[in-house]
């Protein structure tokens, strides 16, 4: 129990750092290719890594992290084709989805079963993603990027609930292949995006940087981690946060003030997170 309360601090973290990247990338976008940026970025994570790999020969853990870079390859890749075709509120909504989909997904293939505290801890999360959702979408119709939007939450979804099932493995040398798979796969994807890249940005090599390293290597070992102890429902609440603190470090960023929505469906997924951490 207190290794799960101190997995779940860190997921906080991991999380935290995801949201800072959603303004920087959304800039970077002006000078490079999303799927060159992804296979830049996790080529870098890659190469990181390497100094803290033990024997180096031994390649345990090569599948598994190759299958899991390719749920979290088909989450980014299907979220960035998405995006040209759905508003950046829908896009959001409909990929936070995936914290619905981590508890009936364990359970239609693994009878996994979610307690009643997990699931009203989902079920508050949902609500207050809707909320955000509701505050900047004045009508809803299903468009073909929430379809493809939707593979990006089953991707995210199952690399969850994959990383949980694998958790006997050496985390390391997992989020090390699973880096490269992402670099590899998105490196194979860059002919399917129009190719343009500017390196004289500072902003763009800032967000490279970081992304590669904090919102990467360091942000997908510790989740990778905390799944060993927490259990991927539980984890899958507190990622779904993610909007909130990118809300946030927009604000910080382009002092565009929140609205009500956003604070109001904030707190209640704030509250969510929280009972998945009180309630272990």
């Amino acid at each position: 129990m207190q290794n799960e309360t101190k997995y779940s601090f860190l997921i906080i973290i991991a999380t935290l750092s995801w949201g800072i990247t959603f303004p920087l990338i959304k800039i970077s976008r002006e000078y490079m290719s999303p799927v060159i940026f992804l296979a830049i970025r996790f080529l870098i994570s890659t190469i990181v890594m390497i100094p803290f790999i033990k024997n180096r020969s031994d390649l345990t853990g090569l599948r598994q992290g190759f299958i899991a870079g390719f749920f979290l390859f088909l989450g980014y890749y299907f979220q960035t084709i998405g995006l040209y075709f759905t508003t950046p509120a829908i896009s959001g909504f409909v990929t936070g989805l995936y914290i619905v989909l981590v508890p009936v997904i364990a359970y239609l293939i693994f009878r996994q079963r979610i307690s009643k505290s997990d699931l009203s801890a989902v079920t508050l999360a949902f609500v207050g993603l809707l909320i955000i959702t509701v505050g900047e979408v004045s009508n809803f119709s299903l468009q073909l990027g929430d379809l493809l939007t939707f593979i990006c939450a089953v991707g995210y979804a199952m690399q969850i609930i994959y990383v949980s099932r694998n958790n006997k493995l050496d985390m390391v040398k997992f989020t090390f292949f699973q880096m490269a798979a992402v670099s590899l796969y998105s490196t194979i994807a860059i002919p399917t995006f129009k190719i343009y890249f500017n390196f004289s940005s500072p902003i763009l090599i800032f967000t490279i940087a970081f992304t590669a390293i904090f919102a990467g290597v360091v942000a997908y070992f510790i989740t990778n981690k905390a799944l060993v102890y927490v259990k991927p429902e539980k984890a899958s609440i507190i990622m779904v946060s993610e909007p909130v603190f990118a809300a946030i470090f927009s604000v910080i960023l382009t002092g565009i003030p929140l609205s009500y929505y956003t604070i109001g469906g904030g707190a209640l997924m704030v509250i969510a997170m929280l009972m998945t951490i009180v309630l272990v």
